[in-house]
């Protein structure tokens, strides 16, 4: 490896770290809003749960969504450092930019639209633009656009079935002993679902800097070593200690109102579509499936409940997310050639 390369390498991991922050602090949001909003802990607490559980969730599960992100999404001989390195900035931008304004947007999916569109218009200045679309491959998309819509409604339904088990059988018990109660069952369901919030976006990051170590010559196959894991995850942690209240405040008081079954409900749901999709090896958006439980909770109590206006455009904001930043990964691709040229 070149100087030069190495250089460039060790920026694109920088990058890659910087999104892991940015995506603790902009996506642990979603997996603390419901429990913070229900009262059950406050703000300082809950970003303290959610940051151990976020990097405990290194002990648990492999490497499966790393592969798929890393290897699986794009060819990496159409893929450079400096492509990856777009694809990130395009993804960070995204990512500070709905956070400023509370959008609930998903991580992910900038992550995903920003490096394919940086590797298609990279291919294209190359090779011509008929070969625009030739680093994508479609096996790994199919699922993971699948489950753009397939999570999210998949959280809202069990979450919605859950909720009427439990409102019907909360009225049995007094408030005050029922909320109690839940408010206890909060700290395991927030636990779960920060567990797998860090479980599926931890390995994005990771993935993503594995690819750039082969793309740089570094390895000659794609594997996730050790000390990447362990970066990706730290991390994460950390992003999450920072907090993100402007997330939690719509997606945990706007959407609608949730008291401490509800919340429990709303999490246990999240966390049960994440790790379906973990376990598919799927990167699936913590964003999507935590709204699509909240919104359950709210129809299981009463359709009027649920802000559908703010969820059109929180879904249209989802709609948008991939195009967006495949554009501005291209924008960059396209500004890195030129200044090399």
């Amino acid at each position: 490896m070149t100087g030069g390369m190495l250089s460039v390498t060790i920026a694109v991991a920088c990058a890659a770290l910087a999104f892991d922050f940015v995506n603790g602090f902009h996506d642990a949001s979603n997996s603390i809003a419901t429990i913070v909003a229900t009262r059950v802990l406050k703000p300082w607490q809950a970003v303290l749960w959610a940051a151990f559980f976020n990097f405990a969730a290194l002990f648990f599960f492999g490497t499966g969504v790393a592969r798929t992100v890393g290897s699986g999404m794009v060819a990496l001989d159409a893929v450079t450092p400096g492509v990856i390195l777009a694809g990130l900035i395009a993804a960070i931008g995204w990512g500070l930019i709905t956070w400023r304004f509370g959008i609930p947007t998903s991580s992910t999916h900038a992550l995903l639209g920003g490096y394919a569109g940086a590797a298609m218009t990279h291919n294209a200045l190359l090779h011509g633009w008929h070969a625009f679309y030739d680093p994508i491959i479609p096996a790994g998309w199919y699922m993971t656009l699948l489950f753009i819509v397939l999570a999210p409604t998949l959280a809202l339904v069990m979450a919605e079935i859950l909720a009427k088990v439990t409102f019907a059988a909360q009225k049995k018990f007094p408030e005050k002993s029922a909320d109690r109660f839940f408010g206890h069952m909060q700290l395991f369901s927030s636990a779960c679902l920060s567990l797998m919030h860090g479980s599926n976006d931890a390995q994005k990051t990771a993935g993503v800097i594995a690819g750039a170590l082969v793309a740089s010559g570094y390895t000659d196959t794609f594997a996730v070593p050790a000390w990447v894991l362990w970066l990706s995850y730290s991390v994460m942690g950390l992003g999450t200690l920072t907090g993100g209240w402007r997330i939690v405040r719509t997606l945990g008081s706007k959407l609608t109102r949730l008291r401490p079954a509800g919340g429990f409900c709303a999490e246990s749901a999240s966390a049960l579509a994440i790790l379906f999709a973990t376990l598919l090896q799927l990167p699936v958006s913590t964003t999507h499936t935590t709204t699509g439980a909240i919104v359950g909770v709210g129809a299981a109590r009463s359709l009027k409940s649920v802000r559908w206006g703010l969820a059109r455009g929180i879904m249209l904001a989802w709609i948008v997310t991939i195009p967006v930043t495949a554009g501005l990964g291209g924008m960059a691709a396209l500004v890195a050639y030129l200044c090399k040229a």
